[in-house]
């Protein structure tokens, strides 16, 4: 393989590494926001903030 190629595979599982953990991050930060702040927790069923990652939310 060329190096081209190989720089070119390096950089896109490096971009997906960090989207995957930016995304991880932002999901555990908005779980601790709800929790935190009254009005968001009533605006949330009980049953999405069980699931691991809440998808459906309505602010």
């Amino acid at each position: 393989m060329s190096e081209t190629v190989i720089f070119s595979v390096g950089i896109a599982v490096f971009a997906t590494t960090v989207w995957g953990v930016v995304m991880a991050g932002g999901l555990a930060m908005q779980r601790a926001q709800i929790e935190q702040n009254p009005h968001l927790k009533d605006s949330v069923g009980e049953e999405e903030l069980k699931k691991r990652f809440p998808f459906r939310l309505k602010f």
